[in-house]
């Protein structure tokens, strides 16, 4: 089950950090079991080894690649031409990502995101963004042609009729207040954000903001606290925005590799079938693991971290601390959202002839979201496209069960991930869509693949905290979610305010390593 180092890319008090033989007790197998080979495990895994070269730390990783939610892949035809069917971007702002990329000597570039060319395409009518909202190019909504300008303030009147002083509002202010907000006499934690917002917006709004903003769980599967601390604790997103060239995978598969080279086992393939919680709070657990053979084996551990999200944790076969009623109440906190994502391969980025280098395109079609990849002015010289182009569709919530109709599911343990022909019938609509949003004739598709992030083991592709759920008081109690035992849950999916970003799983993992394992912040985070 055990991969070498040089295989590892395929595919309550402070706790002190000696391993147990050297406290004098009875070892386990392991000090520290981490289950999950996304971000947030790969990194717990790394940072511990870079702390204590001594302790026995083993990563432990169902499928056959490191990355979890990110997933980097190209073509045959044009190997040099990566997408990303999971995550795919970060900002300099973000306090964790953005100097850990640095740290590992990795290599980024601008990710193109809202360019002037591309594309908004609402109600049968296509106009490029900085045409957009400005007369006569207005989409058919029943609202004042003033907010469908690029200046609109339709969110922010409608904001300030919950918190009034909405545009003088500083982060530091409104952590001192959001727990106490109300609206009509109740909490905004008890508040499903849709149905505040479909109080405060008319339906014609509502479906304006949504559609433009190109993600319907916007308002869907969260609380209204959660929906205004991203108005006021978020990072900028109007900032540009960077990748890795090579693939964003490539940073859960550095760290994995370089906690490798320093002596944390990785073990892939293997996925956890039991965790049984010992009974006294010095005891080790007992973890079972079956390989991809169907080989059962066991082992001790004296802490373990579940880097996993909601739906892996549920999916453990035996796991006796689910059914406690407090426990099963911490998992189920936060909901998992629907998204997939599909690329299709093209002999060339025709969009390049419409003026189009890169970024995004909107629609209220069910493809939502393209990303036109390929043509982008800041590629490095070291990644050719090979004449080719890739175009993303990115669509979550409602729409993912209609591009699920269109394919056969996916081959078991596949995670949701396959490849397509060009003349498959999920590539042909979403080329019939690109045609309309782009109001061009393509030339066919060379290939597709599709990812379903609903499939087993990740239920979605990201996590809204549940109705009547404050992130701010449950997440740090998520993450130790028994109270005498040494087990801990670290992720995306119980982050405060980065819910599907590797800076929520970075930020998650970070802060259970200085406050339970007794790590000093790193010196690289500043």
């Amino acid at each position: 089950m055990l991969v070498s180092r040089r295989n590892v890319l395929r595919g309550a008090a402070a706790l002190s950090l000696l391993p147990l033989a050297a406290r004098g007790a009875s070892p386990a197998d392991l000090d520290v079991a981490v289950v999950g080979g996304g971000a947030s495990g790969a990194y717990t895994a790394w940072r511990l080894r870079n702390a204590n070269p001594n302790l026995r730390v083993r990563l432990f990783e169902l499928s056959g690649r490191i990355g979890g939610r990110l997933h980097s892949v190209s073509f045959p035809q044009a190997p040099h031409l990566v997408g990303e069917v999971g995550g795919m971007r970060f900002l300099e702002a973000q306090r964790h990502v953005f100097p850990l990329v640095k740290k590992l000597g990795l290599p980024m570039r601008g990710y193109p995101v809202n360019d002037p060319e591309d594309r908004v395409a609402m109600r049968g009518k296509s106009f490029m963004n900085k045409d957009a909202g400005i007369p006569p190019n207005l989409v058919p909504y029943t609202i004042p042609a003033a907010d469908q300008s690029p200046s609109s303030d339709l969110f922010m009147r409608a904001t300030e009729r919950v918190v009034p002083d909405a545009r003088k509002m500083t982060r530091a202010r409104w952590l001192r207040i959001r727990s106490h907000v109300h609206y009509k006499g109740r909490l905004l934690k008890d508040w499903a954000a849709w149905a505040l917002f479909a109080d405060l917006l008319t339906h014609e709004e509502m479906e304006y903001l949504v559609d433009t903003i190109g993600y319907d769980d916007v308002f869907l599967h969260q609380t209204a606290l959660e929906a205004f601390d991203f108005t006021f604790l978020a990072d900028d997103e109007s900032k540009p925005f960077f990748t890795i060239p090579d693939g964003y995978q490539r940073l859960p598969q550095t760290l994995a590799s370089e906690a490798n080279r320093l002596g944390a086992d990785v073990a892939m393939r293997t996925q956890l079938a039991s965790l049984v919680v010992p009974d006294s709070a010095g005891g080790d657990f007992t973890l079972g693991f079956t390989d991809a053979d169907g080989r059962l084996s066991t082992l001790t551990a004296s802490r373990v971290v579940l880097a996993m999200p909601r739906h892996s944790i549920e999916l453990i076969e035996n796991f006796p601390a689910l059914k406690e009623p407090r426990f099963a109440a911490l998992i189920a906190s936060v909901n998992p959202i629907a998204a997939c994502k599909a690329l299709l391969l093209y002999p060339k980025p025709w969009w390049k002839d419409l003026g189009i280098e890169g970024g995004r395109s909107v629609t209220d079609m069910p493809a939502r979201q393209f990303y036109a990849l390929g043509a982008e002015n800041e590629r490095l010289p070291a990644e050719p496209a090979n004449g080719y182009g890739v175009l993303m569709m990115y669509c979550d919530a409602f729409n993912v069960e209609y591009w699920k109709e269109l394919v056969d599911p996916a081959a078991v343990g596949a995670a949701g991930f396959q490849w397509l022909d060009g003349n498959s019938q999920l590539a042909s609509e979403v080329h019939r869509e690109a045609s309309l949003v782009y109001g061009t004739t393509p030339p066919a598709p060379v290939a597709a693949c599709f990812q379903d992030w609903t499939a087993n083991p990740f239920g979605g592709a990201w996590h809204n905290w549940a109705k009547g759920a404050d992130s701010l008081a449950l997440a740090d109690r998520v993450m130790k979610p028994l109270a005498d035992r040494h087990l801990y849950i670290c992720g995306e999916a119980y982050g405060t305010h980065s819910p599907g970003w590797v800076e929520g799983a970075l930020e998650r993992a970070e802060t259970m390593l200085q406050t339970h394992f007794a790590l000093p912040r790193a010196q690289w985070l500043g």
